[in-house]
């Protein structure tokens, strides 16, 4: 079975996405994701996705809040998601990615979303009513 790790790293009310490069063998008609990466077997979801967003240069910080679920999209993907909370600069993901941009959580429904389940998406609903009390 296939795995992926993944950050859904937050930025007051934005999210970090990343637009690939080719299309995505497992989710081919995802073109905005969030940050991720292949996960071989013997190696840590958590230090995997450390060490990557570590690369694009941003500080962040992990929520310990994790999601692990199989996407609509492909059923034998199994996907971690990791929470981050973006601390300080601008991501460089040019070297895995085509490009990024900080999406407002609000908008992450008009970007193709099969590879979120529903407790993300929830999740997102929840922080975006968070941040429109502040």
């Amino acid at each position: 079975m296939a795995k992926r790790v993944s950050a859904l790293v937050i930025k007051g009310n934005k999210v970090l996405m990343v637009k690939l490069k080719t299309q995505d063998k497992y989710m081919p008609r995802a073109t905005w994701v969030f940050p991720f990466l292949e996960l071989d077997e013997d190696k840590s979801p958590r230090r995997e996705i450390i060490s990557l967003i570590q690369k694009f240069g941003i500080e962040f910080n992990l929520t310990g809040k994790v999601f692990k679920y199989y996407p609509s999209e492909n059923p034998k993907l199994l996907y971690f998601l990791y929470v981050m909370e973006h601390l300080n600069g601008e991501p460089e993901v040019l070297s895995f990615f085509q490009s990024y941009k900080w999406v407002p959580i609000s908008d992450i429904t008009s970007y193709s979303t099969s590879f979120m389940d529903n407790n993300v998406s929830r999740f997102l609903e929840e922080k975006s009513k968070e941040y429109n009390q502040n």
